[in-house]
């Protein structure tokens, strides 16, 4: 076996580690927050949709930005010192153009409804 330069069986460790926790113990959870500046945040599943609830005690709610990309979430605001931000990640694709959400209480309630596959009928002949 060859091996190559710089790469070392504590680097092969770490990106199976990465690849476990990413691929397979944030999915048992159903979604995973990665580290980030909001402590206060929540993830509840529904039978067809996540909620995500993330209390922001003075930010303003025009400033907040909301990202979805297949299976993940990304949530910015700024800050005094720059950016305050989090990412979390999902079981299931989310069907992004029924995304929503809303401001209350100091509260980002964001509404991720689970996509649903498409059943494809079979024409004759």
């Amino acid at each position: 076996m060859r091996r190559r330069p710089g790469f070392t069986v504590q680097d092969f460790e770490k990106a199976l580690d990465e690849f476990f926790d990413e691929m397979l113990i944030s999915r048992w959870r159903g979604a995973a927050a990665e580290p980030g500046e909001f402590e206060r945040s929540r993830v509840i599943e529904r039978p067809d949709h996540y909620e995500v609830c993330i209390e922001m005690p003075g930010a303003d709610p025009k400033h907040i930005e909301v990202n979805v990309v297949g299976q993940r979430l990304h949530v910015r605001v700024p800050s005094g010192e720059g950016h305050l931000e989090s990412s979390y990640s999902f079981a299931h694709r989310i069907d992004q153009d029924r995304v929503s959400a809303r401001w209350t209480d100091n509260t980002l309630v964001i509404t991720l409804p689970k996509h649903k596959p498409r059943q494809i009928r079979i024409a004759k002949g």
